[in-house]
């Protein structure tokens, strides 16, 4: 098997949709690209399966380059968000597809969809259509025809993000187990963070302009996003984003919340780094798991604030209160419950605050 690399892939002039973008992936690596719709996410996928020609720029697996060859000659397999599956042919047919289309043996095209369909726990529905199946089969039939072919890279586009919650789960559950998908360069598209963390061996998050904005393991892009844009787009509920001031105040550094009434010290490991840079204005992000009712953070910095909205979604709660005129989206335990307008007392983690240019929205940390 091989590596895929991508060396600065262009595709839009006027309006690049791809501009200069390169990465690499390793064999057997998966490798999710997350960000919003419409930013180029599947538009990489297809230069990169032969659907589209680059404007500029390379595709070169195993160090051999493929940007001219047609699909057909690449190993290269995607799985689309619409299954795209042919409907008037039967589950084993639409995984044979691309077997019979290398015009392999009636033998070989036998034991490999049976070996993949038992993977996918399908094998009971290989006689039956893509109409007569659920929306979690029809997308393990999807998956199966992509397996089958034994490409040197696996290009999956968004496949689970139209299932309901317990189908994704269980196939996010079957990502982490396919040793198929274990043993290529495997690209991953999605725009939901909790797909990203849970099966991203490394993250690159796509911004405008069809370029990478940062890439890293799951846990270091989540801890120390490289700017607002990044910690806006890992994390639900999102971060919550504060513009403040720098003030110094008996001998402390402090961030103020336009109208003054929400403050809070800059801790001593932080001050400097801010001090050097010589800014009058921060923004700061919190995640909501940051903040928590008083009684259930110790050790944090007390704010007193007024719940606005309070949902109780099982696993965890979520408040959405008010603080010296700032909404502030925090976490609680399930169990609890608290009403509109209700004044409760807040703890915020102060150790875990992030720090924004507010101009460029870069990591002020880093």
């Amino acid at each position: 098997m091989a590596r895929l690399e991508i060396e600065g892939l262009c595709k839009g002039w006027d309006f690049p949709v791809i501009d200069e973008l390169s990465f690499a992936v390793e064999e057997g690596e998966f490798f999710v690209i997350i960000g919003p719709s419409g930013i180029g996410k599947t538009t990489l996928l297809r230069l990169i399966a032969g659907l589209e020609t680059p404007d500029r720029g390379r595709v070169l697996v195993g160090g051999r380059d493929l940007t001219r060859l047609p699909p057909y000659r690449r190993r290269v397999a995607m799985t689309f968000e619409s299954y795209a599956l042919y409907p008037h042919k039967t589950v084993y047919e639409n995984i044979a597809s691309p077997l019979r289309a290398r015009r392999e043996s009636q033998a070989v095209i036998e034991q490999r969809v049976t070996e993949i369909a038992r993977l996918l726990r399908i094998d009971q529905l290989l006689n039956r259509r893509p109409g007569e199946v659920s929306g979690g089969q029809k997308q393990r039939t999807a998956l199966g025809r992509t397996l089958v072919a034994d490409p040197e890279v696996f290009l999956l586009d968004e496949p689970i993000s139209h299932l309901d919650a317990k189908i994704r789960h269980e196939l996010r559950t079957q990502f982490h187990t396919l040793e198929e998908l274990r043993r290529v360069a495997t690209v991953y598209v999605t725009h939901d963070y909790a797909e990203a963390l849970s099966l991203g061996d490394r993250i690159g998050v796509m911004g405008n302009g069809g370029r990478l904005v940062q890439t890293g393991a799951p846990h270091d892009l989540f801890e120390r996003p490289a700017n607002l844009f990044v910690a806006e787009h890992l994390g639900q509920p999102t971060i919550n984003v504060i513009p403040t001031r720098l003030t110094n105040e008996d001998q402390a550094l402090v961030l103020q919340a336009e109208g003054g009434a929400l403050r809070f010290r800059v801790p001593e490991p932080q001050r400097a780094r801010l001090e050097a840079r010589n800014t009058a204005e921060v923004t700061l992000g919190l995640r909501p798991q940051h903040i928590r009712p008083a009684d259930e953070l110790a050790n944090g910095v007390t704010i007193d604030a007024r719940v606005d909205i309070f949902e109780a979604l099982g696993s965890t709660g979520i408040m959405l209160a008010e603080a010296g005129g700032v909404k502030l989206t925090a976490l609680t335990d399930p169990e609890r419950h608290f009403a509109h307008g209700e004044a409760v007392a807040l703890s915020v983690d102060d150790r875990a605050f992030h720090y924004f240019d507010p101009a460029s929205g870069r990591n002020l940390m880093e």
